[in-house]
């Protein structure tokens, strides 16, 4: 190689590099500059039994480099930790275990839930909530709620009970699994305030008097060591008969069959609960979902739920909030009794502004179909927006948008993501797909495909007896949002094993993506200044090579002439 064509390559390759540098802080706040090819965070798991729901993330608020994950393996029913220190490029999983000896399993195997909600405090400590269980208690039934906390970004935990069913028996039984959200107040108190939702349902209850579930959250103000007896935040919501009559006034009349005079439904008892179906005791509530405006203002979307009423009213959703770290809470009726409130996932804004996605059918006539809405409120819940539909496909292809999660980044970015099977070629597969807004839902960005292969869900826990279905999991930060989701990729192709022929079928890994907003590094973190100054170190010294080449090359050759009486002209080479 010559010394210019050396220079010129070395030029070109490094001005090239400087130019990424330049166009990657060109699209910052804008929109993503690109998405990372998926990841397995699980690779280092080699069991061929592995069986992993969905993740969920907490990013260090001090170094937005250091992400950690939790998944649930819903065959060994343990929760097991992932780290990147990398922004999510490479996973590392951690070998300690969050889980309390006495209680080793975390897993809750049931539709719609996120197994183990995680955050971050004051000091770089994790925080972690898991159901928490054995053989003793059984699958769906007992146990207890765990906090478990890492001041070494999961290399080791310091774990404890937020609140403990094991040993209740008859009608005192209870049901407290799973844990269903976790925030972190670091703005009162002297340590962090963590607070943990939870349903707690008593099995042994049965119709005409059953108890229904209750929505429950429990705080603890020594960061995560201690949690005082939990509130119910349904408590006094139901008193008011005006609110009982707006649910009872809503419920779908029962339509009888043709020729059908009479229903074979039996009076209740009298004295029963259910002989008296308008009255508080038969209301209560579930799924409190968690969320935190970054400032100190806690809040707890739920949905109301009922019991002894035949047939059920459709559920409320009810806004429940905290100023003061958790010590009282207030609660107010945010939507009405409609059979269109499914459980929403919910997010805050540091402005306070609120943000759910559900899905709902839209036309319920098509069994299975379903759409994925967006809603924002910046009162506090008592006003909404109109909702917006998210998916931009095609909808005369009648493809599905199901089971979304919503995340907002400190910059007021809104990310939504969901499943969808826009790309599904008829054998039962779907895929994650994302749109983000920046001006708080008003408008959304075309619809992202983030899986680079449709998951195959003939096998895992997706449908058939299992339906073990969690939401994609997704993080905000400024710089970026990261994905997470449940891929069957790894189950080779000669398993042939049907649906229900064992728990699940097949191999269940985590997969994660990220989409990148702004330049990750330069302005807090040393290793990337120091490749930034090497690659513009490398561009100097390209050019230097260029004009030392080119000199030469102008010393050391002479013109070419054509020779006395040729008349053809000069050719070089």
């Amino acid at each position: 190689m010559t010394k210019r064509s050396f220079g010129v390559r070395m030029a070109t390759v490094v001005g090239a590099s400087v130019l990424l540098v330049q166009g990657v802080s060109f699209g910052a706040g804008t929109a993503p500059m690109g998405l990372t090819t998926p990841v397995q965070a699980t690779k280092t798991n080699l069991d061929p039994g592995r069986m992993y729901s969905t993740p969920t993330f907490a990013v260090d608020p001090g170094n937005s480099l250091r992400i950690v994950a939790a998944a649930a393996d819903l065959r060994s029913r343990r929760c097991d930790v992932m780290r990147s220190l990398d922004g999510g490029t490479s996973w590392t999983m951690l070998e300690a275990s969050p889980a309390l000896a006495s209680y080793p399993f975390c897993s809750q195997s049931q539709g719609g839930v996120i197994q183990a909600p995680m955050a971050f405090g004051r000091n770089g400590t994790l925080y972690m909530a898991t159901g928490g269980w054995d053989d003793q208690d059984g699958a769906r039934a007992s146990g207890a709620i765990v906090m478990a906390r890492s001041t070494n970004l999961g290399d080791t935990w310091e774990s404890t009970l937020v609140y403990n069913a094991r040993g209740k028996t008859g009608d005192a039984a209870e049901n407290v699994r799973p844990a269903q959200g976790l925030v972190v107040d670091t703005k009162h108190g002297s340590d962090d305030i963590v607070v943990v939702s939870f349903n707690v349902s008593k099995p042994n209850s049965a119709a005409p008097n059953a108890v229904p579930n209750l929505p429950m959250v429990a705080v603890s103000r020594d960061g995560g060591r201690n949690f005082e007896p939990p509130t119910d935040l349904s408590a006094g919501q139901f008193d008011a008969a005006p609110v009982r009559q707006q649910a009872l006034t809503s419920r779908t009349t029962v339509t009888l069959a043709p020729g059908v005079t009479t229903t074979s439904t039996t009076a209740p008892p009298a004295g029963s609960k259910a002989a008296q179906p308008d009255q508080a005791a038969n209301f209560g509530g579930s799924n409190a979902r968690l969320a935190s405006d970054g400032q100190g203002t806690l809040y707890a979307l739920w949905n109301s739920g009922a019991s002894n009423i035949t047939p059920a009213p459709p559920a409320g959703r009810f806004l429940s909030k905290s100023t003061d770290g958790g010590k009282t809470w207030t609660t107010t009726q945010t939507m009405p009794f409609s059979y269109d409130n499914a459980g929403a996932r919910f997010a805050v804004s540091s402005k306070g502004v609120l943000h759910m996605v559900y899905q709902r059918n839209p036309k319920p006539d098509l069994n299975g179909y379903g759409e994925v809405y967006h809603q924002a409120s910046t009162d506090g819940g008592k006003s909404w927006s109109e909702p917006k539909v998210l998916s931009d496909d095609n909808e005369a292809e009648l493809k599905v948008q199901v089971i979304p999660n919503v995340s907002v980044a400190p910059n007021g970015r809104v990310d939504a993501v969901w499943w969808d099977t826009r790309d599904d070629p008829g054998t039962r597969s779907n895929d994650v797909y994302y749109s983000y807004s920046t001006d708080d839902g008003r408008t959304w960005s075309a619809n992202k495909r983030i899986t680079d292969q449709s998951v195959d869900r003939k096998v895992g826990v997706w449908g058939a007896n299992y339906d073990i279905t969690s939401p994609p999991a997704v993080f905000s930060s400024n710089a970026y949002a990261i994905f997470g989701w449940d891929d069957t990729r790894a189950t080779p192709a000669s398993y042939t094993i049907p649906i229900n022929g064992e728990y699940g079928a097949g191999i269940q890994d985590v997969y994660i993506a990220v989409a990148q907003f702004e330049v990750l590094g330069p302005a807090n973190n040393d290793t990337a200044r120091v490749v930034l100054a090497a690659v513009v170190g490398l561009f100097v010294v390209g050019l230097i090579l260029l004009g030392v080449a080119v000199t030469a090359k102008r010393r050391g050759a002479a013109p070419l002439k054509a020779s006395s009486g040729d008349t053809t002209k000069a050719r070089v080479g």
